[in-house]
């Protein structure tokens, strides 16, 4: 009986803690119903890895061709601008290249003149005066044939006198002939074929000229676009080229500093554009830097940089976030940062009101 009693009290004292319960959480699920209509989702705190840089990513610049260096123009921290000459190499061999060009792009361009304006008046004279000399050479020697061969027929001069004299008139003949080819074609316009062939040759030129400067402007290295020097691998006498280990020059964008930071995959869908993120650096332990997410890569990708948490995961992809930091005066290009973004729903909203 005393068995019974305890148990149907304990029975009792059971259902009334489960009563008890129920009513509680029922409170806290309306209190928190009520905490969410009047000032949103509870804060919910998204930790990442990230890399302070400029503007836009780090330049690695190479030369667009093999060379040796002959002078490097810049140091490091040097702030440059856009077109600024950063690495001479030697252009000797370009130089010629193009000089050579040149010229036969002048000789190409001449011979076109030549044919567009024709021979000179001098040359139309010198022509037809051998025409004339030649002509009038073998009318004289048709006229000596003409009496040695009657001569001949009466045995009054030798078979030898009368070959040489038909050897005479055949040979000034042919030179005759060629007197009147050089007159036609010194006095004829030029064909339109020639000119074609003529003008084609100076495109030719043209373009190896064209092709000769590009060549020798890849012998210099340029900045191509404003910033400032953070690395030189480039010496005097050093051999560079597209494909060199290293880059010779190392460029950035200080002007404006921003955060790339990583957030893991896990967290990536509930990331926004506007939420309001703190940074903290292990080298300024004192400072904290506020700013905002500025925009958000449209694609996932492997992990490569880790924050070394305890509870970190290595293996996973994550999703790249710009951030801009309200002041970054004292930050440094590739310093890491502990990324801390503020991933409420309203997050980008009540950050404004505040």
């Amino acid at each position: 009986m005393t068995k019974f009693v305890l148990l149907s009290t304990l029975g009792a004292l059971i259902a009334g803690a489960v009563a008890i319960l129920d009513h509680q959480s029922t409170d806290l699920t309306a209190g928190a119903r009520d905490f969410d209509a009047a000032r949103g989702a509870a804060p919910v705190s998204i930790y990442a890895a990230g890399v302070v840089e400029g503007a836009h990513r780090d330049v690695e610049l190479f030369p667009e061709t093999t060379g040796r260096v002959v002078a490097c123009l810049v140091e490091v921290n040097d702030w440059v601008e856009t077109g600024q000459v950063l690495v001479q190499l030697d252009d000797r061999w370009q130089q010629q290249q193009l000089a050579s060009s040149k010229a036969g792009l002048e000789l190409a361009q001449a011979q076109l003149e030549r044919l567009e304006n024709g021979a000179r008046e001098s040359e139309r004279n010198e022509a037809r005066a051998l025409y004339n000399a030649k002509l009038a050479q073998l009318d004289q020697a048709r006229r000596t044939w003409e009496r040695i061969r009657e001569l001949r027929l009466k045995n009054a001069v030798s078979p030898q006198e009368a070959d040489d004299q038909r050897s005479l008139v055949d040979t000034l003949t042919a030179e005759l002939s060629a007197a009147r080819a050089r007159l036609e074609q010194i006095e004829a316009a030029a064909r339109a074929d020639e000119i074609r062939m003529a003008r084609a040759r100076v495109a030719a030129a043209e373009a190896g000229c064209e092709l000769a400067e590009v060549m020798l402007d890849r012998t210099i290295l340029r900045a191509p676009n404003a910033g400032r020097v953070l690395d030189i691998h480039a010496e005097p006498g050093q051999l560079l080229g597209p494909d060199s280990p290293t880059p010779a020059v190392v460029l950035a964008d200080t002007s404006a500093l921003r955060v790339r930071a990583y957030v893991e995959e896990i967290d990536a869908p509930r990331l926004a554009v506007g939420l309001p993120v703190i940074l903290r650096a292990d080298g300024l332990p004192d400072r904290t830097f506020q700013g905002r997410v500025a925009s958000l890569s449209p694609r996932m990708k492997r992990k490569t940089l880790d924050a070394g948490r305890s509870n970190e995961l290595y293996d996973t992809k994550i999703r790249e976030v710009l951030l801009t930091v309200d002041d970054a005066s004292d930050l440094l290009i590739g310093l890491r940062v502990d990324v801390t973004i503020d991933a409420r729903l309203d997050a980008t909203t009540t950050a404004g009101e505040r």
